[in-house]
């Protein structure tokens, strides 16, 4: 274990003692910010980890975060506006210019600034080509927004949205063509918001975000017109691992409880945890969530030596939400009808599980992916 990897333990273990998961829980049932446990991610600095210390960050790396994310879900301290705050800060890094690196990252490490995600769109999905939402250049260098997105994660409270748009017509010759990427103001004028009545308990609010006649300035582009799919992919990468250590460190939350009932049910005067029909489901979600967990951090360790995780991401984005449904599913089962009394806080990762199948991006696309690049096989997207 690096010193790194000690110190974060050692962060974490001091968060769990000083925040619940009751108080998350009820920050979910009301769909708000737990804004207690984001202080402590600024407070103890695992907010600034990944970030170099020239633009205002700890250093470090997306291991780090991924652990940091993985210990304290596996106490369902969820903190799902992580994603984004990090996931955006890659292709500023890697693409954006000097003067965007020095006004926007630093406030991503300090919270006092972070960034949503506008990329969904009602009518697209998972087919990014297809987006209608446009950012067209103007005479004098700006770009003139129009279009809308959908399920963004905390728009309305973030200080700037990573906004994909195109910048050209979609071309069925070239789809990859004519998409690009923008830094908004989310407070500009144009800009309304609606928050969506999403059936879940995320310590989050998710918005319909509509842009009618958005002027936003020529230094908003990030990196080259155009050519923003390639620069997308260096935040949609590290997003399915954040993402897959949300998944991981939950399912090992739910095994843990389902465990811990199973040991003292007893209707027949035998704790249930002693039938097969409850042990084995639980062992074998214990170890699909192990070999998720693996996986993650390996793809983690390639992507911090600079190395592309396209494939490695997408097989740990089916692993980490199968094993996530799996432990909810048998969590759920071993609980019985006490597992829908939200009291007993197994129904919020019942249904959080069975969403991450289809979210960030849906299994059936990725085994789509990797199908075409493990196996060769034509693609058929």
């Amino acid at each position: 274990m690096s010193e790194n990897s000690e110190a974060i333990r050692e962060i974490c273990d001091s968060i769990i003692k000083r925040v619940d998961r009751a108080y998350v829980a009820e920050c979910g049932r009301k769909n708000e910010m737990p804004t207690k446990l984001w202080q402590m991610w600024i407070d103890s600095g695992l907010l600034a980890m990944g970030l170099p210390e020239e633009y205002g960050g700890a250093g470090g790396s997306l291991y780090d975060i991924i652990l940091a994310m993985d210990l304290l879900h596996r106490e369902a301290l969820l903190l799902p506006l992580a994603v984004p705050n990090f996931m955006s800060r890659e292709p500023l890094l890697r693409h954006g210019s000097e003067a965007q690196k020095r006004r926007y990252l630093p406030p991503t490490a300090t919270g006092e600034e972070f960034f949503s995600f506008g990329i969904t769109e009602a009518d697209a999905g998972t087919n990014t080509f297809k987006i209608k939402t446009t950012a067209i250049r103007q005479p004098d260098g700006s770009f003139l927004v129009n279009g809308s997105k959908t399920y963004q994660t905390a728009f309305v409270e973030s200080a700037h949205c990573l906004l994909v748009a195109r910048t050209q017509p979609y071309d069925e010759k070239n789809r990859t063509a004519g998409i690009s990427l923008f830094i908004v103001d989310t407070k500009l004028p144009g800009i309304s918001a609606t928050k969506m009545d999403i059936g879940m308990y995320l310590p989050e609010k998710n918005y319909q975000v509509y842009y009618d006649d958005v002027v936003i300035p020529a230094d908003a582009l990030v990196g080259q017109e155009g050519r923003g799919l390639s620069i997308l992919f260096d935040s949609l990468n590290p997003e399915r691992l954040l993402v897959a250590a949300m998944n991981v460190g939950q399912a090992d939350y739910c095994i843990k409880r389902a465990a811990e009932y199973a040991k003292i049910r007893a209707p027949f005067d035998k704790p249930i945890g002693s039938y097969q029909s409850i042990q084995h489901p639980l062992a074998r979600a214990k170890t699909y969530v192990e070999a998720a967990r693996t996986m993650m951090y390996l793809a983690a360790e390639k992507h911090d030596r600079g190395e592309n995780i396209g494939l490695e991401a997408n097989m740990v984005k089916i692993l980490s939400s199968e094993a996530f449904k799996m432990a909810a599913e048998i969590a759920m089962t071993t609980f019985g009808g006490a597992g829908v009394d939200v009291a007993q806080d197994i129904l919020p990762f019942f249904i959080a599980a069975q969403n991450n199948t289809v979210a960030p991006v849906n299994n059936q696309i990725v085994l789509s992916y990797i199908a075409e690049k493990a196996l060769g096989l034509p693609k058929s997207y």
